[in-house]
């Protein structure tokens, strides 16, 4: 207790003491008549309550967003959209990162640092510690040896509103000062082209925050927890949420390790990919689709088939050089729009291919009344693309697309699955043509991104 309040306390039990009333009942501003003197709390000037304030706010904003001890500053990568507003990617950068051949990268949470209060999930940007007692001084060491420390991480929670980006990149920053080196930090801020287990973060390092330098892979390592064990692959330990990171090492082409195989020097425990590997795929195909699918006739095909298993793919290689009019309701964005143009090509004589999921006998009988009434052959394409490899294409066309194509979630994939009927002749389709998956590339790129791990 201060002196003004210990002060004001006398007067109170004097006041009471003396069944003397106080003049004023509120008590910030009592008083009480006693020998015929007023005794009065004294009041703080206004101004000093708002230099009060204006300290308290600059000491959370030192708090929430510290000073960085060295020259490197956040810069965003690509534009700014969707309804947070975000860049692809944040980027710590700077004169004080030097660019070196040997890059030494980690993931962030749960492999260098977790949350201070125990629980799964930290509860704040001030809710962490380091992982155990050797982070600080194995770093400091590799960095001594002249490795580029490099941070690659993502971090959904941004893009999803339960991370704040400010906050985030304040915690790093302590995290930063507290290593007491200097470090490179890449963040993917959602379900973007740019998210691990890609390659694209290590790419724009490679490209521009490297200083020319070309790195040495067989001497650079990423470190990280999404490693793909199985329970209990020590005692007690859960799964593993993914095995992102070390599909990211492995796209890379750097060495991967796990936290407990890089500071406490543990054998490599057992690991899964939960993915389907992309190089047994194309060994393996056995099924080859024919050198032709167009028909000289007037005739409308519907594509069927999940999302992201390769139609427009097959579209553009088969029926497109061949004069067909493509119905896509990922650029008519509706259903209505699809069946206007539909309409329209009929009308003008053309053949017509409706490059859409077509599940239901539903989604499929307005294009078909529309060919038959226009005296049109209808062929339906079901393209038999296994559902594992379909979620493959969906990661590798976003990297494709460099983003504007987004991942489908994985709910679509659930919805087409209830709404499927297969599909019947009785529905008035003359043919039904079962289009099997085959392996061919447009160009050796995308070879190079289907042969790379996807999956978290």
């Amino acid at each position: 207790m201060n002196l003004l309040k210990h002060a004001f306390w006398v007067a109170r039990v004097f006041c009471r003491r003396s069944a003397i009333k106080p003049s004023v009942n509120s008590p910030f501003s009592s008083t009480c008549n006693w020998h015929n003197r007023t005794l009065a709390m004294p009041k703080r000037k206004a101004s000093s309550r708002v230099a009060d304030a204006a300290v308290a706010k600059k000491a959370k904003a030192a708090e929430e967003d510290p000073e960085l001890k060295y020259d490197a500053e956040w810069s965003d990568y690509g534009p700014r959209g969707g309804p947070k507003n975000l860049p692809p990617v944040f980027v710590l950068s700077g004169p004080s990162i030097k660019g070196s051949k040997k890059i030494a990268g980690f993931d962030i949470d749960m492999t260098l640092i977790v949350p201070a209060s125990g629980r799964t999930f930290p509860t704040g940007p001030s809710d962490w510690k380091f992982m155990n007692d050797k982070v600080k001084p194995k770093l400091q060491s590799e960095h001594e040896a002249g490795y580029k420390i490099v941070f690659f991480t993502n971090q959904r929670g941004m893009e999803k509103d339960h991370t704040s980006p400010d906050g985030w990149k304040g915690k790093v920053k302590k995290i930063i000062n507290e290593l007491n080196i200097p470090v490179q930090v890449f963040v993917a801020t959602g379900e973007n082209d740019m998210r691990k287990p890609g390659t694209k973060m290590w790419d724009l390092m490679v490209k521009d925050h490297n200083k020319g330098i070309k790195p040495d892979m067989s001497e650079s390592y990423y470190v990280g927890d999404a490693a793909g064990r199985a329970k209990d692959w020590a005692p007690g330990k859960k799964k593993d949420f993914s095995c992102g990171d070390r599909m990211f090492a492995a796209n890379v082409g750097i060495k991967f390790m796990t936290p407990e195989e890089y500071f406490y020097d543990e054998k490599p425990a057992p690991f899964s990919w939960y993915s389907i590997d992309p190089a047994e795929v194309i060994k393996t195909s056995k099924e080859k689709r024919k050198d032709s699918y167009h028909s000289k006739d007037k005739e409308l095909i519907i594509m069927v088939g999940i999302p992201a298993s390769g139609k427009s793919s097959f579209v553009r290689k088969y029926l497109l050089p061949h004069g067909y009019s493509h119905v896509n309701r990922d650029t008519l964005n509706t259903p209505a729009k699809c069946i206007a143009a539909t309409k329209e090509a009929i009308k003008s004589g053309k053949s017509v291919v409706v490059d859409n999921t077509n599940p239901s006998k539903a989604a499929r009988s307005d294009y078909i009344d529309l060919a038959k009434n226009a005296k049109y052959k209808v062929r339906c394409f079901v393209v038999d693309t296994p559902k594992e490899i379909a979620h493959h294409l969906n990661y590798m066309r976003q990297t494709q697309t460099n983003g504007k194509v987004r991942r489908i979630p994985k709910v679509a994939y659930n919805v087409y699955k209830k709404n499927y009927e297969e599909p019947q002749k009785a529905e008035k389709i003359d043919e039904i043509v079962k289009i099997p998956f085959e392996p061919t590339f447009e160009g050796a790129k995308d070879k190079e991104l289907f042969l790379q791990w996807t999956g978290e």
